[in-house]
């Protein structure tokens, strides 16, 4: 049975293509050590309202954000697709009716096919957002080892990997992870064993990591949380596959990477897959069933390895 129930919609956020823009104004004005009072000057208003695009708070002017991505070095072709992807400045979702099956209005989902960029944006987004719920059928950036970046990166193993920063535009490197980000990571259970046939002793040491993480995390005030999902049970995001839940400057976001990253917000879709992964944590191992899962696997790996 599949479960997940979208909740109502409680409030009119902001396109996704507007709060994505905004975070990749901040990041390429911050990535050149620029003032907002230096941007401001280039598009003459006030530094408040060039840190509220960047926020998402208030829309931005095309011709504004032209002069912006001029001045921060963005090809024009690369500006345009960013300028035509805005919804019109007056657009309010609420005068739009939720349409197909998916049961959206115009805007309410945005695909970024920029390549390198659009992989940097979404390795942005999901290192900026102060709260990021997501499953994932690899282990994710930030809780690898070193030799299982590795292995995720060699497109022998992972044709598809999810945050290839090798060879992706500067910027994205002055990017950190959100101080304090809540993070709760649901790992699909075949973790346990993918990559345990040509990388076994990669395959081991990660899981023990993966263990050691879960062990410091609490009851209280824990900003990562590790859980595994067990794939027993069918549950709504297993038809879905790798997706995540972002709050990006208090506009909330579903995120997910196809050919390229897709942002949606309001959208019934949107709201679905964001009861699917709700419904997931529910549905997860406990910390300690998680921990000894892990712990259980990597002696596993090790035993026939030894054999």
């Amino acid at each position: 049975m599949l479960h997940a129930v979208p909740s109502p919609l409680a409030k009119v956020p902001q396109a996704p293509a507007r709060i994505v823009t905004g975070l990749y104004l901040r990041c390429l004005r911050e990535a050149q050590h620029m003032g907002l009072e230096h941007a401001a000057r280039a598009v003459r208003v006030s530094a408040s309202v060039v840190s509220r695009w960047e926020r998402a708070e208030s829309p931005i002017r095309p011709d504004a954000l032209g002069t912006l991505l001029r001045l921060y070095g963005v090809a024009d072709d690369h500006a345009s697709f960013l300028v035509g992807s805005l919804p019109p400045q007056g657009y309010d979702r609420r005068e739009y009716e939720e349409r197909g099956e998916g049961r959206r209005a115009p805007h309410d989902r945005w695909v970024d096919v920029a390549c390198d960029e659009a992989t940097a944006r979404h390795i942005a987004v999901m290192r900026s957002a102060s709260e990021v719920v997501q499953y994932c059928l690899l282990v994710p950036a930030g809780l690898r080892t070193q030799a299982y970046q590795q292995v995720v990166l060699d497109p022998g193993v992972c044709v598809d990997p999810d945050e290839p920063v090798l060879g992706l535009p500067s910027w994205v490197h002055d990017v950190d992870w959100a101080e304090q980000q809540r993070r709760t990571v649901l790992l699909d259970e075949t973790v346990l064993t993918r990559g345990g046939g040509d990388h076994p002793a990669t395959l081991a040491g990660q899981l023990r990591h993966l263990a050691d993480l879960v062990s410091r995390d609490s009851s209280d005030g824990q900003v990562l949380t590790i859980r595994i999902l067990p794939t027993k049970r069918a549950l709504f995001i297993h038809t879905v596959g790798a997706a995540a839940e972002v709050i990006l400057h208090g506009h909330h976001m579903v995120v997910t990477v196809g050919l390229f990253p897709c942002y949606e917000t309001s959208s019934g879709a949107a709201r679905g897959v964001s009861a699917g992964l709700h419904e997931a944590v529910g549905a997860a191992w406990s910390r300690d069933a998680t921990y000894e899962a892990l712990l259980s696997a990597a002696e596993g790996v090790e035993r026939r390895t030894a054999s």
